[in-house]
């Protein structure tokens, strides 16, 4: 098994964020050029505590994803790691969500390559976004901005899009989007 873990540089850059900013990102924030992501430091706290332990499991975060978000066995996510197989994207709920406003919520779209093109992602993040959501967008009059984490601030290899779809302000438009889209962690629902 290829063991591949989570660098010291990593962690210290998952952590710069909280030590610099206390507050909620912003939509105003998330739709400017100046983004800086960032979790509570409750959050924050369960993050590093997951990447802790995933990398005492010895799996990469890719072989993670692969088996927790396309749901491949867990020899098939390891041949399929380094990001040559050809898969469905998917979209996802974030278990590990970023700090946001309180209508505001965490989406990322995966793709099981290492294809870091902004403007594929976007297509492909827009494609699967109006084919999952798209009737709750004209219902609910939701919002959504792409964003792709600059290389500096990426855990996960694989390519993926961060995902901040605006309005989602009562019980009912949460409980229909999580009876559309599973949460990236299985079992692990943040709200």
């Amino acid at each position: 098994m290829r063991a591949v873990g989570i660098s010291c540089l990593t962690i210290l850059m998952a952590l710069f964020s909280v030590v610099t900013y206390s507050e909620v990102i912003t939509w105003e924030e998330i739709r400017s050029d100046h983004l800086d992501t960032r979790r509570s430091p409750i959050q924050q706290e369960g993050y590093l505590r997951y990447l802790a332990q995933l990398n005492q499991s010895g799996k990469s975060p890719e072989t993670i994803v692969l088996e927790d978000i396309f749901k491949l066995s867990s020899e098939r996510a390891l041949e399929c790691s380094d990001g040559h197989c050809k898969l469905e994207s998917r979209l996802v709920l974030n278990s590990f969500p970023y700090w946001l406003e309180e209508d505001v919520v965490h989406l990322v779209m995966f793709i099981s390559g290492k294809d870091w093109q902004e403007k594929s992602m976007r297509e492909t993040s827009e494609r699967l976004l109006k084919k999952k959501l798209g009737v709750l967008q004209v219902k609910y009059s939701l919002e959504w901005q792409v964003y792709v984490n600059p290389p500096h601030k990426r855990t996960v290899g694989l390519a993926h899009a961060h995902i901040f779809l605006k309005g989602v302000s009562n019980e009912e438009i949460a409980d229909q989007i999580k009876q559309i889209l599973p949460f990236s962690k299985p079992g692990l629902e943040p709200w």
